[in-house]
């Protein structure tokens, strides 16, 4: 069984969470008494198919980490934004290790080891991507969640959230920093953004007749790498923590 290196982006801080959890820190929140981080370590170690992790955060955290993490997992410095804090942290892995890293969001603490297998065992039917990504069915969400608030997007294979976990190449990670630092900046801009998508395409989207494979076509030659988005039924790799009612939802959840 192929066995990943994995890598928890971890550097976030969320303002609210202070006077709820007493930390800004979204790994160091505690919920139903434990830290939001050691719950998704546990998915991804209780996986079997998780040999090295590497958690990349800020100093603060890392020095309340020390002494608290497995054996297999260390801690890495994050950087100004997310493709440099990435980078960062395939720098700490070495050139040993997977070829392929998965990536985990920080503020997943649902996430399940059967979720971890189902998304690696999909990739590895579809082999030769450089970017694996998850998306979740509308339906699968509020039937396992009912009270969740999710952000979904129509698409004429159905209505889906995006989902906390990707898998991708250590190539694309070092090779794709000026591009996707570039995407990041866009991100705030919806008329930028556009004319950087294209019109056409937008225009598709905006009138629910973009399909889930010209989405992963246009994101391709974006990202200059094939890309795949696999649909999971794991809905807990979406239910990440945004804002307060999440937080009481999710401790709903973690408390039974």
């Amino acid at each position: 069984m192929q066995q990943y290196d994995a890598v928890v982006l971890a550097g976030g801080r969320a303002p609210w969470l202070k006077e709820l959890c007493g930390t800004e820190h979204r790994c160091l929140a505690p919920i139903a008494g434990r830290r939001m981080l050691d719950y998704i370590l546990d998915a991804l170690q209780k996986s079997g198919r998780v040999q090295r992790i590497v958690v990349a955060t800020d100093a603060e955290a890392i020095a309340q980490l020390k002494g608290t993490l497995p054996a297999n997992v260390t801690t890495c410095p994050a950087e100004s934004d997310m493709p440099a804090t990435a980078y960062a942290a395939v720098m700490a892995l070495g050139e040993s290790g997977s070829q392929n890293v998965l990536f985990a969001c920080d503020d997943i603490p649902l996430l399940t080891e059967a979720g971890v297998q189902d998304f690696l065992q999909q990739c590895e039917t579809i082999p030769g991507k450089g970017i694996y990504y998850t998306i979740i069915p509308k339906e699968t969400c509020l039937k396992r969640y009912p009270g969740a608030q999710r952000t979904f997007g129509r698409v004429t294979d159905g209505v889906f959230t995006g989902g906390n976990l990707l898998l991708v190449t250590k190539d694309v990670v070092i090779n794709s920093q000026q591009l996707t630092r570039e995407i990041f900046s866009l991100r705030k801009s919806p008329f930028a953004l556009a004319n950087w998508l294209g019109w056409s395409f937008i225009l598709k989207a905006l009138c629910h007749r973009l399909s889930i494979e010209a989405a992963e076509k246009r994101f391709s030659q974006i990202m200059h790498t094939p890309s795949k988005a696999i649909i999971t039924q794991y809905a807990e790799i979406g239910m990440d923590v945004d804002k307060p009612a999440d937080l009481e939802l999710i401790e709903k959840y973690l408390t039974k």
